[in-house]
């Protein structure tokens, strides 16, 4: 099976709702770092300060490289974050931040209500949303001699990777970032040139979940 099409919000969204009294408002913002998302939700609860809940939902990466974290913000464990998760997964959109407010109207919505909202407006406010292409990549690191250094910079210019830094010391240690599709064919490039003295080995980012 070939990797999904992934994409990334280039401009953010709003959408709203009303269920059984209550108002449930959807923002939507593009992020590369985990301070922008401190930043838009600080805006968001600015705006809507007497909302009753801001529950979010937020994913940087993909893969083993993604980044993400969801919160119920006091609505049932379970209830509000991860459906708004689970919609950005199913698109396969990430870099993105989710938030949606609550204003409380007085009926209960039960777990199952809850949940559908959560996650109904979050899914409603993506046709809205502008998108492009996310193209994964991952990050290498080769370490060699002075004297095959050139040739690791030859293949980052070929594959056009990223160069991230260098280290020289005893040995050369060289960083850099290519398309997670380019990654094996590089590597085995390296391998055959260097006859076997150059490895790409992968570095990993961890990545994971956490609540609140």
């Amino acid at each position: 099976m070939s990797d999904p099409d992934w994409l990334q919000p280039i401009e953010g969204c709003q959408h709203q709702t009303k269920i059984k009294a209550s108002r449930f408002i959807a923002d939507l913002f593009p992020i590369k770092t985990e301070e922008d998302v401190q930043t838009f939700l600080t805006q968001v609860k600015k705006r809507e300060y007497t909302a009753s809940h801001h529950c979010f939902a937020w994913r940087l990466g993909v893969n083993d490289e993604q980044l993400w974290r969801v919160s119920d913000d006091g609505e049932p464990a379970g209830t509000a974050g991860m459906p708004i998760y689970q919609v950005l997964v199913g698109a396969n959109i990430t870099n993105i931040l989710a938030v949606v407010s609550r204003y409380f109207g007085g009926t209960k919505l039960g777990k199952g209500g809850l949940m559908r909202a959560y996650g109904g407006v979050v899914q409603d406010a993506l046709p809205m949303l502008k998108k492009r292409e996310f193209v994964p990549r991952v990050s290498l690191e080769c370490r060699c001699d002075f004297e095959h250094a050139n040739l690791v910079y030859r293949l980052i210019e070929t594959y056009g990777a990223h160069l991230v830094d260098q280290d020289y010391g005893s040995n050369v240690n060289i960083r850099l970032r290519i398309k997670q599709a380019d990654a094996d064919a590089f590597s085995w490039d390296l391998h055959e040139l260097s006859n076997g003295l150059i490895k790409a080995l992968a570095v990993s980012v961890k990545g994971g979940r956490s609540k609140s």
